[in-house]
């Protein structure tokens, strides 16, 4: 697996864990941890397309 996607991979588990675990508990720290996610989440995919689609 390419280093960069398997970091992405785990950026984006961590901060979906953690927006997960705070959405009851704090939003503020909810809304902060879901948009960094997502923004990894993005590039994750963005990275996974570019590098299956290279042909």
């Amino acid at each position: 697996m390419d280093p960069r996607l398997a970091q992405l991979l785990q950026l984006t588990s961590l901060y979906g864990t953690l927006a997960k675990f705070y959405e009851h508990i704090d939003p503020e720290k909810h809304i902060y941890f879901y948009k960094k996610h997502f923004m990894y989440e993005k590039q994750l995919v963005q990275l996974y397309w570019s590098l299956h689609h290279e042909s």
